[in-house]
């Protein structure tokens, strides 16, 4: 029993991490259970288990409820955005810290309950994360209410410091999780965009709401349930418009949707003078994967590419999946020169990044070797005007230079220029009549 144990402990995904990932989460588990301990040392009573009830209750009525929803703006990504703190930035205000963490706890309790199969470390991170955004926020509240009241407008202020602080306290440390055990993760994907900061907004919101009502009656956490299932109703409209532009297996944009926005750089690069580039990328060797080591693994890997290329381009560079292993990006305003450089760093980044632990990290799969799983791409360059002056033909270009990096060896860059084209047919004389 005892080697069994010893066992299932060296297969935990959480010895997967770099080192700077291990002691990040480690250091956030052990400081909430500090800080949870110290709070539950300094409580007094149990008064308040009644809110505590009513706020748990409700909360899961609307999780419950929203579940359906949640699963299908849900995305492949390690971050998502829901309106659940609302109910812990609630707690936060009306309870001491102890009962809020007890909150807190009891939620993610049921999360995990429901939520079936999960890597046990990220749902021990994600309560620490809570714990201790719960206890920002308290002691936010608390320092400015002793500043600036608790009357009208001072216990106002107080609840929107509350809100924001457990909303900061949650980003950083997730973002800073994220980034750490997902090498090559852009600001986006660890720390949120637009949409996650509106989500976050909303939910920093309604627990202030949440809280005025709570400090009333704490009954009133059960009318708020019909206001969070059509908020829930109402975040699921992003994603829909975000599902019509998006591949769902890479997070990157459809080919038909870069295309349009591709269309629209050529033109402004046609009016204003200016060069711009096209890259093709295949990923080598992509099938081998699949074959060695699984189809699941090879989703795995393909994100894992598709994030290391989003990361090492520019905000303004519009990067797609073309189909398959390829992916196509275009860079506006870039040059021949520009566009090789670009081309050699994207091809260096992939065959770099440490893949191996990418993908155990989210399959939970530590045996993939970092000496034998690894990925390289060959990319062809074309560039408007000197290769193309329309959309098509940059591609057909970017094509044949792409073919030819593979036929020099792969793993390397080739631009169309140095490619000659395939003499056209001639097309044989008619026959004397």
């Amino acid at each position: 029993m005892v080697a069994q144990s010893r066992r299932a402990m060296r297969q935990w995904a959480l010895w997967t991490l770099t080192v700077p990932a291990f002691a990040v989460v480690v250091l956030v588990d052990l400081a909430a259970v500090g800080y949870a301990v110290q709070a539950f040392t300094g409580l007094p009573s149990w008064r308040g288990l009644d809110v505590v009830f009513a706020l748990t209750v409700s909360a899961l009525i609307s999780v419950e409820g929203a579940r359906r929803v949640e699963n299908r703006r849900r995305r492949g990504g390690a971050l998502h955005k829901d309106l659940a703190p609302a109910w812990m930035i609630a707690a936060a205000i009306v309870l001491h810290p102890a009962l809020a963490i007890l909150v807190a706890v009891l939620l993610r309790i049921w999360w995990r309950i429901r939520a079936g199969k999960c890597i046990p470390y990220r749902w021990a991170f994600s309560t620490a994360v809570h714990v201790l955004a719960v206890g920002a926020a308290h002691a936010a509240f608390t320092a400015a209410h002793d500043l600036i009241g608790g009357d009208g407008l001072g216990l106002v202020l107080s609840m929107v410091a509350a809100g924001m602080t457990y909303v900061v306290t949650d980003t950083v440390l997730c973002g800073l999780a994220i980034s750490l055990i997902l090498p090559g993760s852009s600001w986006r994907e660890a720390f949120g965009g637009k949409d996650d900061l509106c989500t976050d907004a909303t939910a920093a919101t309604f627990g202030c709401l949440l809280a005025a009502a709570c400090l009333v009656s704490p009954w009133f956490a059960f009318v708020a349930i019909p206001i969070t299932l059509t908020a829930q109703r109402a975040l699921l409209l992003t994603q829909l418009e975000s599902e019509v532009q998006t591949d769902p297996k890479t997070s990157l944009t459809r080919v038909d949707w870069w295309r349009r926005r591709t269309e629209e750089l050529l033109r402004t690069a046609r009016n204003q003078s200016e060069p711009m580039a096209v890259l093709l990328i295949d990923i080598d060797h992509f099938k081998q994967v699949n074959d060695r080591h699984g189809h699941l693994v090879g989703d795995e890997a393909l994100r894992a590419v598709a994030t290391i290329l989003r990361s090492a381009i520019r905000a303004k560079d519009v990067i797609g999946r073309f189909g398959g292993e390829e992916f196509v990006i275009a860079l506006p305003d870039t040059g021949l020169d520009d566009a090789t450089v670009t081309a050699d760093r994207l091809r260096n980044a992939v065959a770099a990044s440490p893949l191996a632990a990418m993908c155990a990290g989210v399959l939970d799969d530590p045996d993939l070797d970092p000496d034998t799983f690894h990925l390289t791409v060959s990319i062809g360059v074309a560039v408007y005007p000197a290769d193309g002056i329309t959309v098509d033909g940059l591609l057909l270009r970017a094509d044949r230079a792409m073919y030819a990096a593979k036929a020099a060896g792969r793993n390397r860059v080739r631009l169309a220029a140095d490619v000659v084209p395939p003499p056209r047919p001639v097309p044989a004389p008619a026959a004397a009549s």
